[in-house]
């Protein structure tokens, strides 16, 4: 299974409850019919609010208000990740994006995950 991360920057002016709202119901649905392909697991959407870290007490923003999380096959990921997208949906997501994010502010990560067996500790 691979795993790809992004974190992206809300467009400049936006709520946060406009953020999610457009993202949601708006952005979302544009890629129903990718997503609902073989080989997707998983997709969720992770929206930040900063907090205070207990050893510092200080907030710190990230500047980051989303963590995006795609699990996939190797087959889809290359379909979608690797392989060109068609022209005209490639630049419908393109249109749609400068009307939610700071598009200088949007990265894609393929992600390792390791998990900690607490029952070991």
């Amino acid at each position: 299974m691979i795993k790809m991360v992004g974190i992206f920057k809300k467009k400049e002016g936006m709520s946060d409850e406009e953020f999610r709202e457009y993202y949601e119901n708006v952005h979302c649905p544009l890629f129903n019919e990718y997503l609902k392909k073989p080989g997707v697991e998983r997709w969720t959407r992770r929206y930040l609010t900063p907090i205070a870290p207990p050893i510092t007490g200080e907030v710190a923003d990230s500047g980051f208000d989303v963590i995006v999380e795609i699990w996939c096959d190797e087959t889809f990921y290359k379909s979608f990740f690797v392989d060109p997208m068609p022209a005209d949906f490639r630049a419908m997501v393109v249109e749609d994006e400068k009307n939610l994010f700071d598009r200088d502010h949007m990265y894609m990560y393929l992600a390792d995950e390791y998990d900690t067996d607490l029952s070991t500790l």
